[in-house]
């Protein structure tokens, strides 16, 4: 009797899958799936200490996909038939940036871009409206202005910008003073 239980113990245990270091644990048939890990890489941007600080993190999961079938089984693949012409290239990616605006400091979607024409967008996060001036450093001409957006709105303009440092900066009093400036390299 006791041999038997032990047998039928030894069975169940048999037909149990653990999953791997995950630390996860459950159980399914060998025969419906194979445990896959998963993993996404995770950046976030908080503000700790009146600053803008960025948080990068992995985050992982497991995921039971169907088993494949053993090679002996699978038949030979037929195959594919050559293209009849060549594939179309990708478009270029459009020369775009986004500034994030809130009180009172601006974060770059990137910190530089291509020189020539530029789409600039303004995205006001922030509760007051805010504007954005670019101004090649150095230069004294008029500055390159997307006008006063209000609270959770969005303002964009095409600018045709030559390679050099840009500064950024919100004219509305006493906001360039309180920190809401930003360094745009266009190359």
């Amino acid at each position: 009797m006791a041999v038997v239980l032990a047998a039928m113990l030894l069975a169940g245990m048999a037909a149990r899958t653990t999953v791997g270091s995950g630390g996860l644990s459950g159980t399914a048939r060998a025969s419906n799936c194979s445990w896959e890990r998963h993993s996404k890489r995770v950046v976030k941007r908080v503000k700790r200490h009146g600053k803008v600080r960025k948080v990068v993190r992995r985050k992982h999961w497991w995921v039971c996909g169907p088993q494949t079938p053993s090679p002996v089984a699978a038949a030979p693949a037929p195959t594919p038939a050559p293209p009849s012409s060549p594939a179309p290239e990708p478009e270029p990616e459009a020369n775009r940036i986004s500034v994030k605006g809130s009180e009172y400091y601006f974060v770059l979607s990137r910190p530089s871009v291509k020189a020539g024409e530029v789409t600039v967008e303004l995205n006001n996060q922030g509760e007051d409206p805010h504007n954005l001036n670019l101004r090649l450093e150095g230069s004294e001409t008029e500055p390159l202005t997307l006008p006063e957006t209000d609270s959770l709105q969005r303002s964009d303009a095409t600018f045709d910008l030559p390679a050099g440092k840009y500064r950024l900066w919100c004219s509305l009093p006493e906001h360039e003073e309180k920190g809401m400036a930003a360094t745009l390299a266009v190359g």
